[in-house]
């Protein structure tokens, strides 16, 4: 069945209440809706000679869209594609790193260039803060609510009980 020329939704003619721009490109009529009482929609009437004076510009923060030059300021406030604010805990570039190799600290050295006293002093200070870490961590796990029945149960004896505490501990502290 063809439709007929005359059919308002024949290729010739727009549909009602849309866009009465012929897209080229797609061989189709634009499919915006129009405002009432007028032919074109928004992006579309600044092409054709429907608008007099009110002349149409393209958005300075996205060029995908435009805007009447006498309502830009206007427009610019509500922008979808305006700068956002950003949240009080938002940091710029905070994991970005060193920006270039001139602010990279001179106390930063490769441990192949320190001295035997010095790396003796090194592996000190790491063990003491590994036996912290362990004993926070330690102290961490076994105060644990889950596992806090199990090791106070009576029904478990002290082997029961030590191989609990000895196997949660290999478990949390392995790498």
């Amino acid at each position: 069945m063809a439709t007929s020329a005359t059919s308002p939704h024949a290729p010739g003619f727009p549909a009602e209440g849309r866009c009465g721009y012929y897209v080229e490109k797609k061989k189709r009529f634009c499919r915006m809706v129009v405002a009432a009482g007028k032919r074109f929609c928004g992006e579309h009437a600044g092409a054709m000679e429907e608008e007099d004076a009110r002349k149409r510009i393209l958005c300075p923060l996205d060029p995908k869209h435009t805007v009447y030059e006498d309502q830009l300021a206007k427009h610019l406030k509500k922008c979808n594609s305006r700068e956002k604010p950003k949240p009080d805990f938002y940091i710029q570039d905070i994991n970005a790193g060193l920006r270039d190799e001139t602010e990279i600290p001179e106390q930063l050295v490769p441990i192949s260039s320190l001295s035997e006293e010095q790396l003796e002093k090194l592996i000190k200070k790491l063990r003491k803060a590994s036996e912290g870490l362990n004993s926070t961590l330690k102290d961490h796990i076994m105060s644990h609510p889950a596992l806090h029945d199990a090791l106070n149960d009576p029904k478990n004896g002290d082997s029961a009980t030590k191989h609990l505490k000895q196997q949660m501990l290999k478990k949390f502290t392995s790498s």
